[in-house]
């Protein structure tokens, strides 16, 4: 079987994974996490919301890690990874993810239709933390699917992440928009 991506990318690729898991093992914690570096971001993410449960297990608060639902934002301002000064305090900082179907405006802090003839934009550090669902917010915010590779098949699907919107989240829907780790 002969794969599809190019040799060249696909080394690129295997080069920056290493180069991200080598400084977290060397250096500690990094400030943000590039997303498509992990051959399981699913595990990832579960492992963020249940470190941020942990914080919340004292006497006062109790949380129970059923109750516990991920919620993400877009930097505001908008920010890239070298930007960064420090990680958050709870939660994580994500980077490496495109918006195909529509474009992020950083000046407005929300989701606008795409330029014309630009199927993909990047997307700014999203920050990625856990809430308890109760407390997490619905009105104003597209969930948008996010995937591996640009085919969207149940085995490229990751999560859901939460984009501002000001639209109806039917128009978002209607056009297709999701979040992809890589559009190569």
């Amino acid at each position: 079987v002969r794969s599809s991506v190019c040799p060249t990318l696909w080394f690129q690729g295997l080069l920056q994974r290493y180069d991200q898991l080598s400084k977290w093992l060397n250096t500690g914690r990094p400030k943000g996490y590039w997303l498509t570096g992990f051959f399981n971001p699913q595990g990832f993410l579960t492992a963020m919301k249940q470190e941020v449960n942990r914080k919340h297990n004292g006497p006062q608060e109790k949380w129970a890690l059923d109750d516990v639902v991920m919620t993400s934002e877009v930097t505001h301002p908008p920010k890239e990874f070298e930007q960064l000064r420090e990680s958050p305090a709870e939660g994580v900082y994500v980077y490496g993810l495109f918006l195909e179907g529509c474009m992020w405006s950083g000046k407005e802090n929300k989701l606008l239709d795409s330029e014309p003839k630009k199927l993909y934009t990047a997307l700014p550090v999203l920050y990625v933390t856990g809430v308890l669902q109760k407390d997490k917010k619905a009105a104003g915010v597209f969930a948008a699917p996010t995937y591996r590779v640009k085919k969207r098949t149940g085995l490229n699907f990751i999560c859901t992440f939460d984009l501002r919107t000001e639209d109806p989240v039917t128009k978002w829907i209607m056009r297709g928009v999701c979040l992809l780790c890589t559009i190569d």
